[in-house]
């Protein structure tokens, strides 16, 4: 188990041959880093090493707010959403992921090797990927930090602060992506308290 003041990951059984993680969030201020810190410690008392293992480099990553801080970047979020993201729809919404070969691997994988060549600085999406099932509720938690992360990016995007692929955004309504705690956290994301990214009706769930 790995606890901090905001929240709890711990293991638990599914049934008789089956274990999850589960989440619980302890304080109704418990931010985002809390969070990342309290799956890290759990991650490295529980997990084996993945090196070799590259099955979770085929799915889809979406980019969040937090992703150009992890990364470490230099200069404008615009150049480095260039050299790394992808631009697509998920009918109106968009859909901002990290970019893949075509094949469907990350371009970040080392196909060779089956690891990630950018290990250190990855994404928000990677970092909290636990090679486990999930409870409900550590699902949830999990999906609304990222759906907020990617949110604000997108935000950010058609506000003009980052403003890479402006003839596809240009029929975007920006009112769809309303500010929420990665906007007032700024550059400090990890201060983002984790009750302003979760709907109320999930808050409950995982604050129990």
């Amino acid at each position: 188990m790995a606890e901090n003041r905001g929240v709890k990951v711990w293991l638990c059984p599914l049934d008789e041959y089956t274990f999850a993680y589960d989440v619980q969030v302890l304080a109704d201020d418990a931010t985002v880093g809390e969070y990342m810190d309290a799956l890290d410690e759990f991650q490295a008392a529980t997990l084996a090493d993945c090196y070799g293992c590259d099955g979770c480099c085929h799915e889809r990553v979406p980019l969040t707010w937090p992703d150009y801080f992890l990364a470490g970047q230099p200069g404008d979020p615009a150049d480095w959403l260039m050299l790394v993201g992808e631009l697509d729809f998920w009918g109106e919404a968009v859909d901002l992921t990290l970019r893949r070969k075509p094949n469907g691997a990350c371009h970040l994988l080392d196909e060779d090797a089956k690891c990630c060549s950018a290990h250190q600085v990855r994404t928000f999406t990677c970092r909290t990927h636990c090679c486990l099932p999930k409870t409900d509720r550590a699902e949830a938690l999990r999906a609304a930090v990222i759906n907020a992360g990617e949110d604000e990016l997108v935000r950010r995007m058609l506000a003009g602060a980052v403003r890479p692929w402006a003839d596809r955004l240009a029929g975007v309504d920006a009112a769809d992506y309303a500010p929420n705690g990665f906007t007032n956290a700024g550059a400090d994301w990890r201060s983002a308290r984790l009750a302003e990214l979760v709907e109320p009706e999930q808050w409950a769930q995982i604050r129990e």
